[in-house]
């Protein structure tokens, strides 16, 4: 310790705020030339008090109020000079030494758990950087524990990329509904001995099924990339213990059983032990439809620095074992189908568009002809093709009606059983159109 004739008057500091106040002001933020101070009252007598002034970033001042570093830890593991500070009851300075933080006696250190207990309000100083700390440090602590999956095209044509419908209405979609699927059938199966009533269960899910939804803490497009983590934090709201602690763990459960990279003996026997035929469709049959997709694999890293490795079932048996076949008994019965094509008059102002039978002109036949336009495009959504009309021939065969258009001088077919001409025509428009994107 060392005595310094350097004069400090406390009064010329700009005071931010009494951070910690018991009758008095025990810690104060205060500012020099744009330079951030701490002000703590250590000891006082009958005529003076005696103050530690010691400099501080602002990182220590959020660490701080995140209860991430003690106001002990903070005096003790400052690198530069530390002031002690004796002020008469006046305001006048008496006295002043510049120490190291290894010199301070123990008497003027706080308690070794001097963490702050102290929430800023909203008319605070703090209020908002400290929200936004909270928020930065909230998605970093979920990205240290997230994982990571990939969705990603095996067509070299489109290289790493995927296409938009694609993934929402397909890899996406079976991923949420497998996974929505699992948190129910798992909540039911872990809970059913502390509440055997359905009605009950059901209740206790729905009100904690906000909170157990993976976090999306990382995206990248391209290759549609996803860090997802399990949010402890959120759930340290549910108040039956036996459900928060299935809460925080259920992500986990999900990703090591079903987003297994090869679901090996192990894994399979702990999925027939814990789950019934139907539960595991449910599960499962989402999953299986990305896994065995040509078109697509679907990756999976344990952290954002580990390396990708394919989820994919290489021994097909083991699907079976989860989703066996099922054995159905089919009547067959012979059909003959036959093209009915009718003619009606509709008023074209009149919102209701129904046509009723008993005003119509019927014609059957073997075949007719109808034209495709980009009004047939436009409806599932390929908003960027112009100027068509393309013919289709839409002609009876017994059991079967075939339905083909020539394009371009190629020629697209398909073949229908169900008597369903909306998905024919749709398989059509989606067979052509992907012809005009591969020429383009």
């Amino acid at each position: 310790m060392m005595e310094n004739s350097i004069n400090i008057d406390l009064r010329k500091f700009k005071k931010i705020e009494d951070i910690i106040f018991l009758d008095e002001p025990i810690l104060s933020h205060l500012k020099y030339n744009e330079t951030d101070y701490f002000l703590y009252l250590v000891d006082t007598d009958d005529k003076s008090d005696f103050y530690c002034l010691f400099e501080i970033d602002e990182e220590k001042i959020l660490k701080y109020f995140t209860k991430e570093i003690s106001l002990r830890d903070l005096i003790l593991k400052n690198k530069k000079f530390i002031y002690l500070i004796q002020e008469d009851f006046s305001g006048n300075t008496t006295n002043i030494n510049i120490v190291f933080s290894e010199s301070i006696s123990d008497d003027y250190l706080p308690a070794e758990e001097s963490y702050l207990n102290y929430t800023p309000t909203q008319s605070s100083y703090y209020y908002k950087i400290v929200e936004e700390y909270k928020s930065k440090q909230y998605l970093q602590n979920l990205r240290e524990d997230a994982f990571y999956l990939k969705f990603a095209s095996t067509n070299l044509k489109y290289a790493d990329t995927i296409g938009l419908n694609e993934l929402t209405n397909e890899l996406l979609s079976n991923l949420t509904k497998s996974f929505k699927n699992f948190l129910k059938i798992d909540f039911f199966a872990s809970m059913k001995d502390i509440k055997s009533d359905k009605n009950t269960l059901n209740k206790l899910f729905n009100r904690i099924l906000p909170d157990l939804d993976f976090r999306m803490v990382d995206l990248k497009w391209g290759s549609f990339e996803i860090g997802l983590a399990v949010d402890s934090v959120m759930k340290s709201s549910i108040e039956n213990k036996q459900i928060k602690d299935w809460a925080i763990e259920v992500g986990s459960k999900y990703k090591n059983l079903v987003l297994d990279e090869d679901y090996d003996d192990a894994v399979v026997d702990e999925i027939l032990a814990t789950y019934d035929e139907e539960d595991r469709r449910k599960i499962f049959e989402p999953i299986f439809k990305i896994t065995e997709n040509p078109n697509f694999d679907l990756k999976i890293k344990k952290s954002k620095d580990s390396k990708y490795s394919t989820i994919k079932i290489k021994d097909k048996r083991v699907i079976q074992k989860i989703l066996p076949i099922r054995e159905e008994i089919f009547k067959i019965e012979d059909k003959d189908f036959e093209v009915v094509q009718f003619t009606t008059v509709i008023d074209k102002n009149s919102s209701n568009r129904a046509i009723k039978l008993d005003n119509t002109l019927f014609v059957t036949s073997d075949m007719t002809n109808v034209v495709l336009t980009e009004d047939n495009f436009k409806k599932y959504g390929f908003n960027d093709v112009s100027n068509l009309s393309i013919p289709v021939n839409i002609f009876s065969n017994k059991s079967t009606v075939v339905y083909s258009a020539i394009y371009d001088n190629e020629k697209f077919e398909v073949t229908d059983d169900s008597g369903k001409i909306d998905d024919q025509i749709k398989r059509l428009v989606f067979m052509i159109y992907e012809y005009i994107v591969n020429k383009s």
